[in-house]
C-alpha cells in the first residue's frame, strides 16, 4: 500500500497532506484587498485550499467561489455552516420544532449550494448549543440528520459531523459518539470530523480514538489547545503528524482556530512550525 508520506512522484503539493485552512468569505470577496492579500499569502506558503464560513451562501455561488480561488492555486474544499448557523440561528437539536424544520430546510439549500462542487459541508454549531438534555438533544439531531441524508446521498454531498466539546454542544462531543450516531444511518456520505482543540478536552486517548475510528473521516482540523493556530499554543503536533504518517492517513488537514495578532502573521509563525513536519519523507 503507497504511503502518501513517501517521497511524491512529479506532485505539486509541497506537504504529504493535502493543507487548507478555515476563513470566512466577506460579501465583497473578490474586491476586498484584506482578503485577496490572506489568499496570497496561503498560495506562498503552498495550501491546497480553503474551508469557508460563508453567512449567505443564497447570495453566491459555489462556482464563482472556486473560479475565484483557482487565480490563488486554491480550491474550496468544505463549507463551513457555522457562520450561517449563527446567521439564520440554526440548531439541528432544537427543542423548537419550528426552529428545527427552518434548520433542516436550510441544510438542505447547501446540500443544493454544494451538489457538483466536490467539496463536502461541516456540521459544528449548526449541532446545536450545549446545555440541552443530551439524550433528547441527540435523539432530535439523529432525527433532523435523517431527513437531510437521503438528499446528501442523492446529491453526493458529504456531511461532517464534527465531535466539539461539550462547552460548545450536547449532541456530539467524542469520536465515539459520532461514529455510533453515523453507524445507525447508514450512509457513506455522512463522516465525522476530528477537531484536535476538541480532542484535547473530550478524548481519554485521542490516538486510540482516531485508530479506532479510522475508517469515518477523511479529514481532520489541527487547532491548539488555546483554540488559536497550531504552534501557539501546547499541542504538541509534531507527535500528531508522526502519528499520522505512522499510521498511513491518506486524508486532508485543515488549520482552524481564533486569530492572535493578525490572519497572515498567525499563518506565518504557524507554518514556521508545521510546515517541517508535513514535509514528504
Amino acid at each position: 500500500m503507497l504511503n502518501p508520506c513517501s517521497s511524491p512522484i512529479m506532485s505539486s503539493n509541497p506537504y504529504c497532506f493535502p493543507l487548507s485552512i478555515q476563513t470566512v468569505l466577506p460579501e465583497n470577496y473578490r474586491e476586498n484587498d484584506e482578503y485577496r492579500s490572506n489568499l496570497k499569502t496561503l498560495q506562498k506558503l503552498g495550501f491546497y485550499g480553503v474551508e469557508l464560513n460563508i453567512a449567505h451562501p443564497e447570495h453566491t455561488n459555489a462556482t464563482e467561489i472556486q473560479t475565484f480561488l483557482q487565480e490563488f492555486d486554491l480550491r474550496f474544499t468544505k463549507l463551513a455552516s457555522g457562520l450561517t448557523a449563527k446567521t439564520h440561528q440554526l440548531s439541528l437539536s432544537s427543542a423548537d420544532n419550528q426552529v428545527r424544520r427552518k434548520s433542516v430546510q436550510k441544510c438542505h439549500e447547501l446540500i443544493d449550494f454544494m451538489a457538483g462542487s466536490g467539496a463536502g459541508i461541516i456540521f459544528g454549531f449548526i449541532k446545536g448549543a450545549a446545555g440541552q438534555d443530551r439524550r433528547q438533544a441527540q435523539e432530535r439531531f439523529q432525527d433532523s440528520l435523517q431527513q437531510i441524508s437521503a438528499d446528501a446521498r442523492a446529491k453526493q454531498v458529504q456531511i461532517l459531523v464534527e465531535a466539539t466539546n461539550r462547552y460548545e454542544t450536547s449532541v456530539v462531543n467524542t469520536l465515539d459518539e459520532a461514529v455510533q450516531l453515523l453507524q445507525d444511518l447508514d450512509n457513506p456520505f455522512l463522516r465525522t470530523l476530528p477537531d484536535t482543540f476538541h480532542m484535547n478536552i473530550e478524548e481519554a486517548d485521542g490516538f486510540g480514538a482516531l485508530t479506532k475510528y479510522a475508517a469515518y473521516y477523511d479529514s481532520i482540523h489541527l487547532s491548539d489547545n488555546n483554540r488559536y493556530f497550531p504552534g501557539l499554543g501546547a499541542i504538541k503536533f509534531d507527535e500528531f503528524i508522526r502519528f499520522l504518517k505512522t499510521h498511513n492517513y491518506k486524508g486532508g488537514l485543515a488549520i482552524e482556530g481564533n486569530i492572535k495578532t493578525s490572519f497572515i502573521e498567525d499563518i506565518t509563525v504557524s507554518m514556521d512550525y508545521l510546515a517541517p513536519l508535513l514535509k514528504y519523507v
